[in-house]
């Protein structure tokens, strides 16, 4: 799990965002959310899981709202 979640992750930082789509998509959307959530957790401090998980949840909406 933290792999893939690694990997979407990174899609994000590199700018991928409809890869990261994809990936979210085939994680399962409903499981993601959380686990991304812990995932920046325990990657990083407060103001940077905001930053990213805002950054992720805005970009994949708008990817699939298009």
């Amino acid at each position: 799990m933290y792999e893939q979640l690694n990997k979407i992750h990174n899609s994000l930082v590199n700018g991928q965002r409809k890869q990261m789509t994809r990936q979210i998509d085939e994680y399962g959307l409903y499981d993601f959310w959380s686990d991304y959530s812990r995932f920046l957790k325990d990657c990083y401090k407060p103001a940077e899981v905001l930053y990213w998980f805002e950054d992720a949840v805005t970009s994949y909406h708008k990817i699939k709202n298009r």
